[in-house]
């Protein structure tokens, strides 16, 4: 009985055969930058806060994350993630992590905070596609 019961789950496997590589190397792949973007907070990050220099007024903000977003575009070997921060004064704002692979690593390779224009330019001419 019990080697029947073997069998049958066995040749059950053989039928359904391995997982799909695609799906697992996804999951990896989401989980690794996910990884990487909270690695880079951490390092990033003073007394809590995101600084940043708004480049048009010459100020230091400070901005606070909230909430990543699911979705994870893809350029080329360079992927996005998208957060939600709160400044101070409690204004949400839209932060875009752009992640690149070297030498096995990841690693943010640009931030930007409150300007979504550049990533909807790529976008729209089809650079920055959805990972799926």
């Amino acid at each position: 009985m019990i080697r029947f019961t073997f069998l049958a789950l066995f040749s059950l496997g053989l039928a359904l055969g391995p997982p799909p590589v695609h799906a697992q190397s996804l999951n990896e792949l989401r989980t690794q930058l996910q990884a990487t973007l909270q690695r880079s907070l951490g390092r990033a990050m003073i007394d809590g806060a995101l600084r940043h220099v708004d480049l048009g007024t010459g100020t230091l903000q400070s901005y606070y994350p909230t909430e990543n977003h699911e979705i994870i575009l893809r350029m080329g070997d360079v992927y996005v993630m998208c957060a939600t921060l709160v400044s101070e004064d409690g204004r949400q704002v839209p932060v875009d992590y752009y992640i690149a692979e070297a030498g096995g690593r990841f690693g943010v390779v640009r931030m930007e905070i409150d300007n979504r224009a550049p990533l909807h330019t790529l976008m729209q001419a089809g650079r920055a596609t959805r990972l799926d």
